[in-house]
């Protein structure tokens, strides 16, 4: 049977039943794409009228991307026949099917990728199509022409032809060259008498716009030009409209800069922006009839055009663009600015999120121009300073503007009274929506002030107010809005004890219990922890308000829609008041009772207290509760925390005692005895491990050190007694090392008293279960304790341990695969030790052992453990690292690293064309760029050497030349300069060229691999 038989039936067996069938059609087309017969093969059915639309749609698609892939298998004589070939294909398919004519469109600007311009003649593939099709019927040569012309510009930056880095730059400045004459080609097409030629020519000139972002097309010329006009005429017809909106779009973009128009670019604005302004009255009309339409009203006044919401989207998104392109010069406050601004009002305006939304951008960058100055990160984009009186007139100029644009927009975040029985994506929408609001809100609150922004957003509460007071029932939804809204702009609260804000949290215990306003309220309370204290602090009037929202706060727990909102909202207060409830008369007392009543709830789950709360509310509890117990006075403090543990750790005990099943007397907390049942042990562990949690919270939450490395010195017995009883269950061992890492780094230097027992504990237990867990502790107890020299006797001992035994599980590349946790782990911990005790790394026993497991492991493909690799080697070459250690453990690192640094750079480069993905360049040329600024010479040889494996199919002598020099470039400019992004530009530029196709990038890396190592190439 031929291929070309083989191929249809492969395409017929696709529609088959049996996916078996169908999955082995799948590999066998999948298979034939990549063999050189497919470049006869598809055009042989091309040119077969018989073959079907799926077959010629296959076969255009099979050719598009041997083009763009696979140009290289072609000997260079044969392109100017393929060439001809594929235009006489698109000729020959123009007026059928579609699909099929972009995709032969596709390829033909894949070739123009390939080839020079100079292949093209004189006046390049532009000309050269003109000419070739000029010849052909219009109907023929129109609709090619114009796809051609859009495609074109559309690719010229696509990374989906095979080419190399220097003529993809080339790509890019041919077309921009070309956009002149593509521009003369297309306003000839306007008059043409075929269907959708004038919106095929605007979307073409679109994508040219696109491409060129205005260089090359100087104002002038496009004031002359048709096709400007013909974008602007199109705005008044519906054949045209939304290609005209693109075309104006991308015209508007061409002619600004930095938020003003271009100076050569001045006369074609002030065409373009009266042309778009007019179109507000049509707008408005889209606008009434959608209120109307909302409301369920009729009535709507009628326009010369039959919109639809698309065309108000359309007309939406030229007002932003205006707004957005030109927002510094509407800054400024001009006579002519008050059109675009009140265009993009009645945007805000609109019912449909989708379009409202399309305003936020602008009123963001306006926000930011009348702020100028007053961030510490300016744009990009934005001028520079202007003085504190002109930015001052800016503001009390659109003051007006921005209270109209929040009375517009606060109340956009109600909740529909249909919301219940909405479908979830309509759920997410209205909540991606409210957020939405509240960031444009913080923008118009940045302009106005905290003070005036609340008195806005108040009004609807005072209206409600006035209604409850006439007799009308009271509008939850209302309430809740209002409160969102003040919720969202609490980064510019008024001044502390201002009168209306205290009135306002005054008011929110007398609110009705409907659960997403006590959701709401409890999550504004938290919001405002900050201006709370800081009221607190400055009269007594706002210590009872404190303690009156505490109080409401606590009993909102007890309501399940609102008790997370209220868990967290007590712990942004008792963070933010912690000194304030410290010394205020019955807070603590209150605040710990709580903290019993919570210990019933989550994860443990007795419900002792009526309360039914997640692991992640008590969480928030307790650390809110230990905050508070930081700020009493000692004495007080080391009892409170004490207490606080007590609780915890008592119930964790006695099931720690059961069951070691009689092993030790009570109270002892040695797990002894046999093995746990799998059912007891499920049991013991959904009981243990959150009561282990917890005790880690107060560890983080406590502020004493000293309190903390108390408390994990009286606990680490239990803490034993734990590990031991769990020593079968990975997860439950990675929790409950939680707590000694974060003991350990609360306590600093307090936990001297704990290093013993971690010491001994910790590589026993790492030996025996392998679990990566304990790296991390002993990586806490390195940071905090490894710049004692008096300590290396018995941390050096854990490390070279620790260590010893994870490199001993992590051989070979498959071994850290299958475990990336373990290497992950090991080489944090070796990084840590190398910027704190460098002394216990590089050593002639250690660091040999640990850099063939690094090397082992450079190319893993799990992203944290190759990461952690390289950050490894990075340090370990820094400069800095060895002016910490000795000469004899510079002379040992030296030793080590230099039988292995040819493999090493190898493997870099191999990494760079296709090991590992992209994402990793960065990581990747950072160690390279540290060997050679430490190897120099010797690094520049082992680089010339890996170089040099490259075959002449992946990379030529001077591909491989501008490497080399980008290398001796970093090395003769030594340690003082800082040039490593001439190297990251040399390996983005190697990586690009050869990852370029599948045949470069399998050739560089079976070079570059040693043998045990090619089954990862790919």
């Amino acid at each position: 049977m031929s291929t070309t038989a083989q191929l249809l039936q492969a395409l017929q067996a696709l529609y088959h039943g049996d996916p078996a069938v169908k999955d082995q059609a799948n590999k066998w087309l999948e298979a034939f794409q990549q063999s050189t017969e497919a470049w006869q093969v598809t055009n042989d059915i091309l040119h077969n009228e018989t073959a079907g639309m799926e077959a010629h749609y296959f076969a255009a698609q099979t050719l598009r991307t041997k083009v763009q892939r696979d140009f290289e298998e072609l000997p260079a004589s044969a392109a100017p026949a393929l060439r001809d070939s594929l235009l006489n294909l698109l000729v020959k398919h123009c007026q059928g099917n579609a699909a099929v004519r972009t995709q032969l469109c596709l390829a033909v600007a894949a070739l123009a990728a390939h080839l020079p311009a100079v292949q093209w003649g004189p006046t390049g593939v532009v000309g050269w199509l003109a000419q070739r099709l000029g010849g052909e019927p219009q109907t023929v040569s129109l609709p090619c022409m114009l796809e051609l012309l859009t495609v074109l510009p559309q690719e010229a930056s696509s990374y989906q032809p095979a080419v190399r880095p220097e003529r993809r730059r080339q790509v890019v400045d041919e077309m921009m060259a070309y956009a002149p004459q593509a521009l003369q080609i297309l306003a000839s097409c306007l008059a043409a008498p075929l269907s959708r030629a004038r919106e095929q020519a605007l979307d073409a000139f679109t994508s040219w716009l696109k491409l060129t972002g205005g260089t090359g097309l100087n104002g002038a010329m496009l004031m002359q030009s048709p096709l400007v006009r013909a974008a602007l005429e199109g705005l008044r017809s519906s054949d045209t409209f939304f290609a005209a909106v693109d075309a104006v779009i991308e015209l508007i973009y061409c002619t600004s800069h930095r938020g003003r128009p271009k100076d050569d670019m001045a006369p074609l604005v002030q065409l373009i922006v009266p042309e778009v302004m007019a179109l507000k009255p049509r707008f408005h009309v889209c606008l009434q009839q959608a209120i109307a339409e909302r409301n369920g009203s009729s009535g709507a006044p009628e326009g010369d055009h039959d919109d639809s919401e698309e065309d108000a989207k359309g007309m939406a998104r030229l007002f932003a663009e205006v707004g957005e392109a030109y927002t510094g010069l509407i800054a400024e406050g001009g006579p002519q600015v008050s059109a675009p601004v009140e265009a993009l009002l009645d945007v805000a305006s609109h019912p449909e999120d989708s379009i409202c939304s399309m305003s936020f951008n602008f009123w963001h960058r306006l926000s930011r121009a009348l702020t100028i100055g007053l961030h510490p990160e300016p744009l990009e984009s934005e001028e520079g300073p202007v003085s504190d009186a002109e930015r001052e007139r800016r503001a009390a100029l659109f003051t007006p503007t921005l209270e109209r644009l929040v009375a517009l927009i606060r109340g956009r975040v109600r909740f529909s009274e249909q919301f219940d029985s909405w479908h979830r994506d309509e759920r997410q929408d209205f909540k991606r929506a409210r957020v939405q609001v509240g960031d444009t809100l913080m923008d118009c609150a940045a302009v106005l002030g905290g003070g005036r922004m609340l008195q806005l957003l108040v009004e609807p509460l005072l209206e409600l107010s006035k209604q409850v007071t006439s007799g009308a029932a009271f509008d939850w939804r209302t309430a809740e809005a209002a409160l969102y809204c003040i919720r969202a702009v609490h980064r510019c609260a008024p001044l502390p004890g201002d009168a209306l804000m205290t009135s306002l949290f005054a008011s929110l215990p007398m609110l009705p219990t409907v659960p997403q306003l006590q959701y709401t309220v409890a999550l504004t309370i938290g919001a405002y922890a900050d201006w709370l204290a800081d009221t607190a602090r400055r009269s007594d009037e706002g210590r009872t308000l404190l303690s009156q929202l505490l109080t409401m706060l606590i009993r909102a727990l007890s309501e399940p829609e609102a008790s997370s909102a209220s868990a967290l909202s007590i712990r942004r207060l008792c963070d933010g008041c912690a000194p304030l409830l410290a010394s205020q008369p019955g807070s603590v007392e209150a605040l710990m009772a709580l903290y019993r009543q919570a210990q019933g709830s989550g994860d443990v789950g007795q419900n002792e207290y009526n309360l039914d709360l997640d692991e992640d509310d008590v969480q928030q509890l307790i650390e809110g509760v230990a905050l508070v117990a930081s700020a009493l006075p000692d004495g007080q403090r080391q009892a409170c925390v004490q207490q606080m543990l007590d609780i915890v750790v008592q119930p964790m005990q006695g099931l720690l005692q059961a069951a070691a099943q009689g092993g030790s007397a009570p109270g002892t907390p040695t797990a002894g005895g046999g093995p746990a049942a799998p059912a007891a042990r499920d049991a013991q562990l959904a009981l243990v491990l959150p009561l282990m949690e917890r005790v880690t919270t107060i560890f983080r939450a406590v502020k004493d050190p000293a309190d903390v490395a108390e408390a994990l010195v009286r606990l680490w017995p239990w803490i034993e007694a734990a590990l031991d009883r769990f020593a079968g269950e990975p997860p439950a061992i990675e929790r409950l090392c939680r707590a000694p890492r974060y003991a350990v780094r609360s306590a600093g230097k307090a936990a001297a008293g704990a290093v013993p027992l971690l010491v001994a504990s910790l590589p026993q237990r790492f030996e025996a279960s392998g679990q990566p867990c304990f790296l991390y502790v002993a990586s806490e107890l390195i940071k905090t304790f490894g710049d004692e020299p008096a300590r290396d006797l018995e941390l050096g001992g854990m490390f070279g341990r620790m260590m010893g035994s994870a490199c001993a599980m992590l051989r070979t590349l498959r071994d850290i695969g299958e475990r990336p946790d373990i290497a992950d782990d090991t080489f944090l911990l070796a990084g840590r030790a190398l910027s704190y005790a460098p002394r216990l790394l590089i050593t002639s026993q250690l660091l040999p052992v640990l850099l063939d497991s690094a090397l082992a492991g450079l190319l893993v493909q799990h992203r944290e453990a190759c990461c952690s690799i390289l950050a490894f080697v990075v340090r370990l070459l820094e400069p800095a690292t060895h002016r910490s250690c000795g000469p004899e453990a510079v002379d040992t690192l030296q030793g080590a690293l230099a039988p292995r640094a040819p493999l090493l750079v190898r493997l870099l480069l191999a990494g760079v064309a296709g090991a590992l993905p992209t994402s990793r360049l960065a990581e990747l040329t950072d160690v390279l760029y540290a060997l050679l600024k430490v190897t120099n010479t010797n690094g520049l040889q082992w680089v010339g050497e890996a170089l040099a494996a490259l075959p002449e199919e992946a990379a030529t002598s001077a591909d491989k030349q501008r490497y080399m020099n980008a290398a001796q470039q970093v090395v003769a400019e030594g340690m003082g300069v800082n040039d490593e992004r001439v190297l990251q530009q040399a390996q983005d530029e190697l990586s690009e060229l050869l990852r370029r196709n599948r045949r470069s990038c399998a050739a560089a890396q079976r070079a570059l691999l040693p043998p045990e190592l090619h089954y990862i190439v790919r």
